[in-house]
């Protein structure tokens, strides 16, 4: 699982979480895909134009963010789903569908998940997001505005909350390398690199690990 910080503002917070206040949510359960109806328990927003004009927000904010591009090698993004859990809520543990809006123009094959928390930590107790995976499970809640991704294909889960309210935006991406070794390579290539550049380093230094990692990132593109 990788945190990444402030991929919202918090302005763009603040107004996300205001129009959230009077948007119209349903029942969760009717969006469970490929988990059974009794492991989640939530509110997710309408899709109404609240939902079109906010998530069109986060979509250009993870776009425009290096540190998503970098860690996922994004090719497409589902549309942000917004969820409010509230006392008593929560989401077993679950792997989402390989592939969200399967048979239309916009779907997206699940390579990766990211949550967006929106709620202040401490407004709210339990809600935890938990991921267990090859290297253990882990269990963490952000400051608003901050994003997890995790590999859609381990078991995750939302800890029940029981007090206060959890909101939070979820969005799948697809991404060009879908091996997660091949991208966690690609990842400390890119972060190497940078830190060279810091360093001062000769350029031409910097320029092979730069190629080096392009060369990879066409070698496992899809």
């Amino acid at each position: 699982m990788i945190v990444i910080e402030d991929v919202l503002s918090a302005d763009q917070v603040t107004a996300i979480v205001s129009a959230l206040e009077t948007g119209k949510f349903n029942d969760g359960s009717a969006t469970t895909a490929n988990a059974g109806e009794s492991l989640k328990n939530n509110l997710e927003l309408a899709p109404d134009k609240t939902r079109e004009q906010l998530g069109k927000a986060v979509l250009a904010a993870l776009q425009q963010n290096m540190n998503i591009t970098v860690n996922a090698f994004p090719s497409a993004f589902s549309f942000p789903m917004f969820s409010r859990y509230e006392p008593g809520m929560y989401y077993d543990f679950h792997t989402d569908a390989g592939i969200i809006n399967m048979g239309t123009p916009n779907a997206v094959r699940t390579d990766m998940s990211c949550t967006i928390f929106l709620s202040d930590p401490e407004s709210y107790e339990g809600g935890e997001l938990t991921v267990r995976s090859d290297d253990g499970e882990r269990s963490i809640k952000l400051a608003a505005g901050s994003a997890a991704l995790y590999g859609t294909g381990d078991l995750h889960r939302v800890e029940e909350v029981t007090r206060g309210v959890r909101i939070a935006a979820v969005q799948w991406i697809q991404s060009y390398v879908r091996d997660t070794d091949q991208r966690r390579i690609l990842a400390r290539l890119a972060k190497v690199n940078d830190r060279m550049s810091s360093l001062g380093l000769e350029k031409k230094d910097t320029d092979e690990v730069s190629r080096t990692l392009h060369d990879l990132l066409r070698m496992w593109s899809n």
